[in-house]
């Protein structure tokens, strides 16, 4: 018993005081934390609190979560956002992806830009690349380089667009600046009000739907939408900052994952099996009652360490799978499509959940694994 309490205590202690060690790296957390205007970063930033303020030149990729997020500064790089508020009032030269409930962006994005959330306003001078938006109100007055994919209640478009236009709305509205170079293909309940100036060069193919039917559909698309890229953007940013400054523990974690798979599916079943078994018996007993909390802690705190990590062992076994590599590597790409991965395995019933769930649990397997090691080195 005196074993068990130590390794909980240890288990619970590593994963708690993980996140120190990530953020106290050059990232900027907290309450209000805030990158100012004087400030560079060469290196990628990653920002997250309930305010978070970006004013800086960041010379790489720009990652937020947070309430609200002003992006004021210019991003060299990716910026990857998701929060409540959104601003971004500076020009992004690489691609945009951001979540969240208000967002507006009056910067130029060059790369593509990928957004959903309930009211979007855009209204930079231009959007390089494709458009991808979901929204339950989307204003666009910033013209696109490339395709223009847009679902949402209400949209209005007042700016050129290079390529087609493909959009399921409730309404949909051409502004007096809208050029489509391309083909309009558009659903909605009643025909698209185009005002004066407004221009369709290809062909425009208008499909009604009812009213009752395309609004309940409207919002759950819109709904379902934003939750899906609310999630892809926050797991993405947690497991960019820890597989990225904790690259050798992830690649040591992968490697146990893959080593014997078997054996670490089943160190992880009975450990989620056991150990809260174990916290509850403790929390019943008076000298074991701060080590059935810590186990309770640390139950919860594994799986949510554990679904951080999946996705970079998802990425780096697919990225070995594809390339034929000896080794598995580590860096933003295999951590991009082990994230994707994972979010679209969500979305497939039971055959996708199955593959999530074994991939978690040979995880958690891993992590129990290192951490015994810890332990009996620690001993």
């Amino acid at each position: 018993m005196k074993n068990i309490n130590k390794f909980i205590t240890l288990l619970a202690l590593s994963i708690l005081i993980f996140p120190v060690f990530v953020f106290a790296s050059d990232f900027k957390v907290g309450e209000q934390p805030s990158f100012t205007a004087g400030e560079k970063s060469a290196e990628n930033l990653y920002m997250a609190g309930s305010s978070v303020v970006s004013a800086g030149s960041a010379e790489k990729d720009l990652l937020i979560a947070g309430g609200t997020a002003l992006v004021s500064g210019t991003v060299a790089g990716d910026v990857f956002v998701a929060g409540g508020s959104v601003t971004i009032l500076n020009q992004v030269s690489g691609d945009a992806r951001i979540g969240g409930g208000n967002i507006i962006i009056s910067g130029d994005i060059s790369g593509d830009a990928l957004i959903g959330g309930g009211q979007i306003i855009l209204s930079g001078k231009k959007i390089g690349g494709d458009a991808i938006i979901a929204g339950g109100s989307v204003r666009m007055e910033s013209e696109v380089g490339g395709k223009v994919k847009i679902g949402g209640g209400e949209v209005y478009i007042n700016a050129p667009i290079k390529g087609d236009a493909d959009i399921r709305a409730r309404k949909l509205t051409l502004g007096p600046k809208a050029d489509i170079s391309g083909h309009l293909n558009y659903k909605a309940e009643s025909p698209a009000t185009l005002e004066a100036g407004a221009i369709v060069r290809g062909e425009t193919n208008y499909t009604e739907i009812k009213s009752h039917t395309a609004e309940k559909k409207s919002v759950a698309a819109g709904l379902f939408t934003l939750m899906f890229i609310a999630k892809f953007l926050s797991l993405l940013v947690t497991a960019l900052i820890i597989g990225l400054v904790f690259r050798r523990y992830s690649k040591e974690l992968v490697r146990t994952a893959t080593t014997n798979p078997l054996k670490e599916i089943g160190r992880g079943i009975i450990t989620l099996i056991v150990l809260p078994i174990v916290s509850i018996i403790l929390l019943f007993t008076i000298i074991g009652l701060p080590f059935g909390v810590l186990g309770i802690l640390s139950f919860i705190m594994l799986i949510v360490f554990a679904t951080i990590m999946t996705p970079i062992f998802l990425g780096a076994l697919v990225h070995k799978w594809i390339s034929r590599k000896s080794e598995y590597v580590i860096n933003w790409k295999t951590i991009l499509l082990g994230t994707i991965i994972y979010c679209i395995l969500g979305l497939i019933p039971f055959i996708g959940w199955i593959i999530v769930c074994i991939s978690i649990v040979t995880t958690v397997g891993a992590i129990i694994n290192l951490e015994w090691t810890i332990y009996k080195e620690w001993k």
